[in-house]
């Protein structure tokens, strides 16, 4: 049986984002990006107090470090316009940039521009950018 914890080692504050993430096999970067989305549209006052109580509920993970797959969300650094999250969004979701963007877009007109472009900067703070490969000319 899959066990819910807190994780050690993939953490920004206390974990719970990380041990989701390993529980549900999703990257915790996804997680803390809809964790920020939620807590905007909703006043933060709410998902602040979930992430306490799951705090409190949920018990820190082994001592060990452990690896899961899954597919990591990065900003892109080649399909770019501003910061790279759409990119990289839709190189996780496997859909095009450009109807992210319209959907980016569409969702701006409906809430308003603060809220998104609030969520764009802290996205913008917590989505890493996406490593560079090293150029290796021998190698074909």
């Amino acid at each position: 049986m899959k066990r819910l914890f807190r994780d050690r080692f993939d953490r920004k504050i206390a974990g719970v984002c990380g041990g989701l993430g390993q529980f549900l096999k999703i990257d915790p970067t996804i997680l803390r990006f809809l964790f920020v989305i939620a807590c905007i549209y909703t006043f933060i006052l709410p998902m602040v107090v979930i992430y306490i109580i799951a705090w409190i509920l949920i018990p820190l993970g082994p001592t060990t470090y452990i690896q899961y797959p899954c597919t990591k969300l990065y900003r892109s650094r080649r399909d770019r316009k501003i910061a790279g999250i759409c990119g990289g969004i839709s190189e996780v979701t496997k859909i095009d940039s450009t109807i992210i963007r319209i959907v980016l877009v569409v969702v701006m007109f409906i809430t308003g521009i603060a809220p998104l472009l609030i969520t764009y900067l802290i996205g913008i703070a917590i989505i890493p950018e996406k490593p560079e490969i090293p150029f290796d000319p021998w190698k074909r």
